[in-house]
């Protein structure tokens, strides 16, 4: 795979971005051995790099040249706080950086996107396309093998006892406690598949499952150090008076030199696979989107969607970690020693990575539950229920009156059937409002984002952060300049003024995300770490435990009225974001908010497509990963049937 070239010349379909759907799709369209494919990547090619390959390294690439490094504006709801985030610069894409979680989204939102106007894109059609991405065994679980496809998934060995541990604390509570990953259904602990080779124990993604077999087809260029600065179109339109793309204009490097005004044609179509934060930039940058914007950075209108960049979302979570007890280290093994890099435990996870076990062969966070609104099994959680929506729900998404900035072009229809789902969610006992993760281990961040350090000492930790499955604050992304720039990865996080580009996710912006993290965070830290057996005799109980910064001292600290007023207050304190951004080109009908569509044609114009996570019209249940995958290879069928 080399640099870009200087020369202009043509392919049947340029395809930008090399990163999770954007291999997809070239390695599915260049099955024709007559169609011509181009790719085009902003980073490096790190097939062979320990930190994308060993799973439990891959912390390791936030910050680098791998790492676009973005950075959100300050967030009102936040004190201020202004959030770094990663998100992948290297072939594969965040594929080649994430936690490698293998997470299907929920029958219920994706049936969803279906009902905003999407025909053929619910649970039943779209699960066939989950089932060409994986290739699932579970040699150790009662799952049957799933899928026939091109990732290799499998759920790792569990060499400490803390995974049955959580289990039998869910069953306790009469939870189910033996979920099926991939039902599209789940309430309870869950242990999720890792897109991790079991022969191999290395990361299965994006650039060495679907690129590497198909890297020798001679229908298929690659170019990397290639960042696209805008689509470029026909002049005048065609007939029907709409701009035609007919290819892209791009930045390279190679050898230390930058050359700039390079271009590449597409005879059909060009394909914007750049991601969620990318891709509207893109398209902004090209003259779609809203008019008022682009005319006040000169950039002439081509197609006026003032929708574009809009409707940004991502799940919020929060950090919660505890002190183990005493003595509860033998079968409760935690990656604490790993963190603080202590010789020993360094030694004796990479003998054990010999040996394809241990820490570094998964990710060590797979383990979790997702849990319906706390005790609506109940009168009393009904009620408590009741009283939330009636005092949240009224709030616009657009514009929730209270929090300066918090604005968002949201259509009514949109809005109304977005808030009826997130009441049937909470309603329902079997629905998730709220994803627990765990760690065997330290896991906080600071309050820019980063992942804070282990503290000083000996202690052990077991961490319980919890994550907002279906948040109803809306953000944006939108670029502040008329032309493209490239971070300077290698130093320091690029700030959002000098990459022409502000980020904005408007974080529990809406009331209601703020009250739902708040209550799974009074159950966590006053029930679940507390008293729920075996779970909480493994965790120290006194007020002198060691616990995450800022979290008052325990236990149940949470508890009662006031410990929900201390944990809404935690939750504003500590909360940031996961790394699932969606929504900034919905798939959407037009006139309620959309930017592409059922066929992932950007609207007013021709033979331009966007394929990634920015047509999400509403976030997954959980991580982003798997459906993306599926939608890429949802719209490489789509393309080919159109050819």
């Amino acid at each position: 795979m080399a640099n870009a070239s200087s020369s202009p010349p043509s392919f049947d379909y340029v395809i930008v971005g090399g990163g999770t759907a954007g291999i997809v799709l070239a390695s599915r369209l260049t099955e024709d051995p007559n169609i011509q494919v181009l790719v085009l990547e902003a980073g490096e090619d790190l097939t062979a790099d320990p930190r994308v390959n060993v799973p439990a390294m891959w912390v390791q690439l936030s910050g680098t040249s791998a790492d676009w490094c973005f950075k959100t504006s300050p967030q009102q709801a936040l004190a201020g706080r202004e959030i770094e985030f990663p998100q992948g610069r290297l072939l594969g894409g965040s594929s080649a950086l994430n936690s490698m979680l293998c997470i299907v989204s929920s029958k219920s939102n994706i049936d969803l996107w279906a009902q905003l106007g999407n025909d053929g894109w619910d649970w039943a059609s779209l699960s066939k396309s989950f089932e060409k991405v994986y290739s699932f065994q579970s040699p150790t679980l009662p799952l049957a093998e799933r899928g026939d496809g091109t990732i290799q998934a499998s759920i790792p060995e569990e060499d400490s006892k803390w995974p049955q541990i959580w289990r039998d604390t869910f069953e306790g509570l009469g939870l189910p406690a033996d979920n099926d990953p991939f039902s599209g259904t789940i309430t309870g602990a869950v242990s999720y598949p890792e897109t991790v080779d079991p022969k191999s124990k290395t990361r299965s993604y994006a650039a060495n499952a679907y690129l590497s077999p198909a890297s020798s087809r001679p229908n298929l260029t690659v170019w990397t150090s290639a960042q696209v600065d805008k689509v470029l179109f026909s002049s005048p339109a065609n007939e029907d008076g709409e701009p035609v793309a007919t290819g892209i204009q791009y930045t390279s490097t190679k050898d230390g030199q930058t050359l700039t005004g390079q271009r590449a044609t597409a005879r059909r179509e060009v394909i914007i696979s750049a991601g969620a934060i990318n891709s509207p930039r893109l398209l902004e940058l090209s003259g779609i989107g809203d008019a008022d914007r682009l005319r006040s950075l000169d950039i002439p209108v081509l197609v006026n969607n003032p929708f574009v960049g809009e409707n940004l979302q991502n799940h919020a979570l929060i950090p919660l970690s505890f002190e183990t007890a005493t003595g509860a280290e033998e079968g409760f093994e935690t990656i604490d020693g790993l963190s603080r890099q202590d010789p020993a435990a360094l030694s004796a996870a990479m003998e054990a990575y010999g040996r394809q076990a241990g820490p570094l062969s998964k990710s060590n966070s797979n383990v979790q539950a997702q849990l319906p609104f706390p005790n609506i099994t109940t009168e009393e959680g009904k009620r408590n229920l009741q009283r939330v929506l009636d005092s949240t729900l009224q709030v616009t998404v657009s514009d929730d009156g209270s929090t300066p900035g918090a604005t968002n072009k949201t259509t009514p229809a949109y809005e109304a059937a977005l808030k009826s789902y997130i009441r049937s969610v909470l309603e329902s006992p079997t629905e998730s409002s709220a994803i627990l993760m765990t760690v065997p281990g330290w896991a906080s961040y600071t309050p820019d984002g980063k992942w804070a350090p282990i503290p000083a000492g000996n202690e052990t930790y077991f961490s319980i952060p919890v994550l907002l499955s279906h948040p109803l604050s809306r953000g944006t992304v939108h670029i502040t300049k008329s032309s493209a720039s490239t971070p300077d990865t290698e130093t320091s996080t690029t700030k959002p003024a000098e990459l022409g580009l502000e980020v904005n996710p408007n974080y529990l912006s809406h009331p209601l995300d703020v009250e739902i993290l708040a209550r799974h965070a009074q159950f966590v830290e006053s029930v679940l770490a507390a008293t729920a057996a075996p779970l909480a005799t493994y965790l120290k109980q006194s007020a002198s435990a060691k616990r995450s910064t800022a979290l008052p001292p325990g236990p149940r600290a949470f508890a009662g009225e006031e410990g929900l007023d201390r944990a809404r207050a935690y939750v504003r304190e500590t909360a940031l974001g996961a790394f699932h951004w969606t929504g900034t080109c919905s798939m959407l009908p037009r006139e309620d908010g959309g930017v592409v569509d059922p066929q992932l044609r950007v609207y007013g114009c021709r033979n331009l497509r966007v394929c990634d996570a920015s047509i999400f019209p509403l976030v997954t249940r959980a991580n982003t990963m798997s459906t993306v995958y599926a939608v890429a290879e949802k719209g490489a069928e789509i393309i080919k049937a159109s050819q």
